[in-house]
This record gives C-alpha cells, sequence and structure tokens, in this order.
C-alpha cells in the first residue's frame, strides 16, 4: 500500500510537470521557434538517457528499432502539431484538447480490429467532444488555428498509444522510447539547422525552460512512469496522467494570466469528465479493446 500511494504521488508530479510545461512552452516560443525548442529538448533528452541506460541500449535489437521509428513518427508529428499549435492558442486550451487523445484511442483501435468500441467509449468520446467544441468553436463557427493543429495533435498521440500497445509486446519499452525521443531530437534539430538561422546564445531563463522539458518532462517523466507502473493500476496510472489538463489550466490562469470565462470552463469540465468516462470503464470491456490491438496488426 505504501508503495502504491508513492507511485501515485510520483505519476501526479509527473501530471503536474506536465501541465506546467503547457505555461512554459507558450512562453519561451514567444522567443524560440517551435523546432528549435523540440529539437534542443529532445536531443538533451535523448542523450540524458543515453548516459542513464547506457548497458542496456547495447542490446538494442532490429525489433527495438523498427518499433521505436513507427511509433515515434506519431509522437514526433504529435508534438510538432502542439507546439506549433501553442504558438496561436492558450496553454489551458492546449492542456486539455491535447487530453482528448484517451478517448480517441478504442475508436482507432476499432478501425485497426473491427470491434466496437463499448458503450462508456461512446459517451466519453461524445461528452468530450462537446466539450472541445465550447473551447473550440468561436461565436463566429470558425475553429482557430492553434486549436486545429493541436487537435491533429490528440490524434497523433491517439496513434501513439494505440501502436505502442501493439508494438511493446515484441520490443523493450525503454529501447523503443529512446529511440522515439532520438528521432524526434534529430529531425526537429536537423529542420532547425537546414531551415532556421541557428543560436546556443539563450539567456538562463530560454535554457531553463528548455531543460525543464528536457529532464522533467522527458527523460524524468519516462523514468518514474516505469518505475510507478510496477507498484500502481494501469487505470490509476491513466486517471492521475490525465490531471495534466486540470494543471495546464491552473497554471495559465495562474501564471499567464489568461482569462477563463464560464464557456469556457464548462468546456474543460466536459472534456474531464468525458475523459474520466473513458478511462474508468469496466475492466472486462478494456481487457477485450486491449486483447483486440494487441492481435490485430
Amino acid at each position: 500500500m505504501r508503495k502504491s500511494l508513492i507511485a501515485d504521488g510520483a505519476l501526479l508530479l509527473v501530471a503536474i510537470s506536465w501541465g506546467l510545461n503547457f505555461v512554459v512552452e507558450k512562453n519561451v516560443l514567444q522567443t524560440i521557434t517551435p523546432y528549435m525548442y523540440l529539437g534542443l529538448r529532445f536531443v538533451l533528452s535523448a542523450l540524458i538517457m543515453a548516459v542513464i541506460f547506457h548497458k542496456r541500449l547495447k542490446q538494442i535489437s532490429k525489433e527495438d528499432i523498427k518499433a521505436g521509428l513507427v511509433v515515434g513518427l506519431f509522437m514526433l508529428l504529435g508534438f510538432i502539431t502542439q507546439t506549433v499549435g501553442l504558438v496561436y492558442t492558450t496553454p489551458s486550451k492546449s492542456g486539455f484538447i491535447t487530453g482528448s487523445n484517451v478517448v480517441m484511442v478504442p475508436f482507432l483501435a476499432y478501425v485497426i480490429t473491427k470491434k466496437f468500441p463499448g458503450m462508456f467509449q461512446i459517451v466519453g468520446a461524445i461528452v468530450t467532444f462537446g466539450g472541445l467544441a465550447l473551447i473550440s468553436v468561436n461565436d463566429n463557427l470558425t475553429i482557430g488555428q492553434g486549436d486545429i493543429l493541436t487537435f491533429i495533435c490528440a490524434a497523433c498521440f491517439a496513434l501513439q498509444i494505440t501502436f505502442t500497445e501493439y508494438y511493446v509486446k515484441k520490443a523493450d519499452p525503454l529501447n523503443m522510447a529512446f529511440i522515439q525521443i532520438a528521432l524526434a531530437g534529430m529531425i526537429t534539430m536537423g529542420i532547425t539547422v537546414t531551415q532556421e538561422p541557428v543560436s546556443l546564445g539563450f539567456d538562463f531563463k530560454i535554457w531553463s525552460a528548455i531543460l525543464f522539458g528536457a529532464i522533467f518532462c522527458t527523460a524524468g517523466a519516462f523514468v518514474i512512469q516505469n518505475i510507478a507502473q510496477k507498484h500502481t493500476s494501469s487505470t490509476h496510472a491513466a486517471v492521475i496522467l490525465c490531471a495534466e489538463s486540470v494543471f495546464a489550466g491552473i497554471f495559465s490562469f495562474v501564471l499567464w494570466g489568461e482569462p477563463l470565462n464560464l464557456r469556457t470552463l464548462t468546456g474543460f469540465a466536459l472534456v474531464l469528465a468525458g475523459i474520466l468516462i473513458t478511462e474508468l470503464v469496466p475492466p472486462k470491456t478494456a481487457k477485450n479493446v486491449k486483447e483486440s490491438v494487441d492481435t490485430a496488426i
């Protein structure tokens, strides 16, 4: 019980870090480009993981590489669309729209397995997308560029989760994660070097933001998740981590000064409710969806 409480507390710290990082990123993107930020964040994260796990990485297999590249592609697209989208939307909107990826997973699994999602997933999706409509659709019935990009980001992260569910059975999760992070770092840094003027003469504030993203929100978060989930259930972990969007809203209001009206708050509440409905699905249904994804690809 004590280990379980410690694990849940560690996962809560990850959710807090992720929520705070939406505001940290929003501020840093006023100074540097999204690709420069992502490039430095992921290159540093990959280096940190290489130092810590160098013995395990020596045993990397072809299956690890294949899995890491496939899943890493969706992760890369997710982070690019999220970070570029954050330039044009608010931290709280970005957090809640990103969090909606959870309710997309059962429907993407349905495309692969042809097994229809359970009623909880359907209800959760309806509630979530109702909340997204309140958050993103303007009075003139248009949706902002940043919100559209962030919705694409959520879909990419949902695909990442779906394919991870399959590949993690065949490949080493740690090696997979390293390849994903290294791939994201190489491609985003490559785009930066070839398309943008490169300068590393940033002030302390910028480097602090990059290091926070690299250490606490990427490499550190991954290590904590893997250790913590040995001592707590996947349902606990999923529900705790989805609090990321709540913390994004809180930090955006407190630190970034984002105004939150009743309509936006109602939308946030609906998104969170939809995510919780999806995550707290009865074990039998969740198990069936999971087994279908595992066996269909």
